[in-house]
């Protein structure tokens, strides 16, 4: 009985409150392209790039005199306003020195590592640089905007063809669409520069934001049982919090354990996905998934599955 009043305690209080909840999902998206604007004014582009994107220099500097993470920290001391990945350069499983990306030019990064180090780099002794051409990594940019644009179409087209419905697919699509977005408005808040492998995270979140909102759409929108919206709804959640969080854990023991910049990058942006995920999926998809069910409900069409297992009756209330 306790269980049971319970039960309905939560669902007098999401039926009062769900829409109250649209107001996070909002302010996010507002907050979001207050600063992907302010990212396209600074760099020209909606999105913070590391040297992969935008050109600049690849050095290899063999010392062991320092670690990478002690050396990003002293650069970018140095050079605030500039960009750093850097990583060990191993040899037989020992770390024999450092991989170091930037935009800032040679001879300036030369005398400060000179610095930084207490040793001199000579070329071809213990320093060595290839130069990446900004025309290229802008060439290559375009092409990954590109590639991430039709991804997105081909994800929206697979969904209204499965669920055949406006809102609830136009919800998924829209879901999939804020965490790009967030995701992006939140990098660059903290001004984190994106790389090649940020862009491959970016499209990992269209899917992963796929994952929740499928479940949740088929569970409440073509799944045809006797149970109630709200409990539909609540067995959705339960089991989408369980997916976000086992991967949750993943990313963030990513970030703990791993030394390379390339996986950490990645993994920053995964779990600011799913965080951003799962305000989109259960603050404002459900949301709309609800109230837009609830007065099927009450007009008496019950989900798109009954319908056309039932086109006789349809056909009858057509009448």
């Amino acid at each position: 009985m306790t269980k049971k009043n319970d039960s309905q305690e939560k669902q007098s209080w999401y039926e009062k409150n769900y829409k109250i909840l649209f107001i996070v999902p909002i302010f996010l998206f507002l907050f979001s392209i207050v600063t992907i604007f302010q990212a396209i004014q600074n760099d020209g582009t909606p999105i913070y790039r590391d040297v992969s994107l935008k050109g600049g220099l690849s050095a290899i500097i063999e010392t062991t005199s320092i670690q990478s993470v002690e050396l990003k920290i002293a650069l970018e001391e140095r050079f605030p306003e500039n960009s750093f990945i850097i990583s060990n350069l191993e040899e037989d499983g020992q770390v024999i020195g450092v991989i170091v990306d930037t935009d800032i030019k040679e001879e300036v990064f030369m005398s400060n590592m000179n610095e930084i180090l207490g040793e001199e780099l000579l070329f071809g002794e213990n320093y060595s640089s290839n130069f990446i051409s900004p025309t290229l990594s802008l060439s290559f940019f375009k092409q990954a905007i590109f590639i991430l644009v039709i991804s997105f179409v081909l994800m929206s087209t697979v969904i209204f063809i499965y669920f055949r419905a406006f809102v609830p697919s136009g919800a998924v699509v829209l879901s999939a669409l804020f965490d790009l977005i967030v995701t992006i408005g939140v990098l660059n808040f903290f001004e984190f520069h994106i790389g090649v492998a940020g862009v491959g995270a970016l499209l990992m979140i269209i899917g992963y934001s796929i994952d929740t909102d499928v479940l949740l759409t088929n569970r409440m929108f073509k799944e045809n049982n006797n149970d109630t919206l709200y409990n539909k709804l609540k067995f959705s959640f339960e089991t989408g919090l369980l997916m976000t969080g086992t991967t949750l854990v993943a990313g963030i023991g990513a970030l703990i354990l791993t030394n390379s910049e390339i996986i950490f990058q990645i993994a920053l942006i995964l779990v600011i996905g799913l965080l951003v995920d799962f305000v989109s999926t259960w603050f404002s998809n459900a949301g709309i998934l609800y109230l837009w069910l609830k007065k099927r409900e009450e007009r008496g069409i019950f989900s798109y599955v009954s319908e056309s297992q039932n086109p006789g009756k349809r056909k009858k209330k057509k009448r």
